[in-house]
Formats: structure tokens, C-alpha cells, sequence
């Protein structure tokens, strides 16, 4: 029987806070360039769940065009961890520098601030 304690049921077990930030991006495979519109459902700084009218392989490798300032597109790169048949996939950041992470941050929690 699981611990209660460590791990209620229910309880969201990622490292990193998501954020209800809805936006448009731009998802490209990375293995073929092909890319595809896509809506951020909800995002942290470990990955970010998208709606998407294409189905994806699993694990296909991705790179995200997240707009994250009024002038600028951050390039990041993911994988696909998971999908559903309705058109949401979740996908994890990999490789993040330490400099894209504080500015993923800094992005994250203004947008945040703004939907207050």
C-alpha cells in the first residue's frame, strides 16, 4: 500500500511549478524541419503541455519557438513524453542552459504576474 504521507493521491509530483499561461508557439520536428502551429496549454520550466491538431511519434524530438518577449523567440529544445488522442502532448525541455532557464523564469513569472 502506497504512503499517503509522501505522495496523497491526487497530489502533483513535478519538480517545477506549472503555469496557466495560454500563447501560440511554433513546434518544429527536429529531425525534418517540419513545423506545425501549436497553443501552450500550461508551461514550467521543465516542459510544457501543447495542444496540437498533428500527432507526434513518441519520443520524437522537437524544437519549441516559445515567444517570450515582445521582440524575442526563445529556440528551446524537447522531447515528447507524452500524448493523447485529442490533440494535447506533453513534451520535456532538454538541454536548457542555465541563462535560458533564468530567462524561461523571468518570463514565466511576469506572464504569471499579468494574468492576475
Amino acid at each position: 500500500m502506497p504512503d499517503e504521507t509522501t505522495h496523497p493521491a491526487g497530489a502533483d509530483r513535478r519538480r517545477a511549478p506549472r503555469f496557466n499561461i495560454s500563447m501560440p508557439v511554433m513546434v518544429a520536428d527536429a529531425a525534418t524541419g517540419r513545423s506545425w502551429p501549436a497553443v501552450v496549454d500550461n508551461i514550467s520550466l521543465g516542459g510544457v503541455l501543447l495542444l496540437l491538431d498533428t500527432q507526434l511519434p513518441a519520443g520524437a524530438r522537437l524544437v519549441l519557438h516559445l515567444p517570450i518577449a515582445q521582440d524575442m523567440t526563445m529556440r528551446v529544445e524537447a522531447s515528447l513524453v507524452r500524448s493523447s488522442g485529442v490533440g494535447e502532448i506533453g513534451v520535456a525541455f532538454v538541454s536548457l542552459t542555465d541563462d535560458e532557464l533564468d530567462r524561461l523564469a523571468d518570463f514565466l513569472e511576469r506572464r504569471s504576474a499579468e494574468q492576475r
